[in-house]
């Protein structure tokens, strides 16, 4: 009789658990208790994708021990950029790099006239809260490349 019950209570089990999904492409109603507040996406809006340049705005703080640059200010294209050995100011152009939107900064005054070996470099914003920011520097013209300057937004 044991045995019976189990095995009615096995089937029972197998029944309910395979009606709870389906094989149609159609997408099930929400359930009226699973909306139990506002809903918040870390993502935004279509309308509020922004070039990189744009949603590199702000002010930057360097995550590198060592390095020339601690802290890089971009507003409206132009960049400023301070550190201990280095200050030097440039501007952003809209540029690509391997398909993807990489725009290209080029130091255009700096004082003690030197950039630090970098040259051309391409900004790229990791995560998707643009919270990270990174500058792969090409280096000196003939030279083996450059220096990659690392980021976190400060404001």
């Amino acid at each position: 009789m044991r045995k019976a019950y189990l095995v009615g209570a096995v089937i029972l089990a197998g029944t309910v658990l395979s009606g709870c999904g389906s094989d149609d492409s159609t997408p099930d109603p929400p359930s009226r208790g699973t909306q139990a507040g506002p809903q918040h996406s870390d993502k935004a809006p279509a309308d509020k994708q922004d070039t990189v340049i744009e949603r590199a705005t702000g002010s930057w703080k360097t995550i590198l021990r060592k390095t020339d640059i601690e802290t890089l200010t971009i507003k409206d294209g132009q960049v400023s950029a301070k550190g201990s050995t280095l200050e030097c100011k440039g501007s952003l152009k809209p540029s690509t790099q391997d398909g993807k939107e990489a725009p290209s900064l080029t130091f255009s005054s700096c004082k003690g006239s030197t950039d630090g070996g970098r040259g051309l470099g391409h900004l790229t914003l990791k995560d998707t809260k643009n919270d990270a920011l990174a500058i792969n520097w090409e280096g000196p013209k003939g030279g083996w490349g450059g220096p990659v300057d690392s980021f976190r937004r400060t404001g």
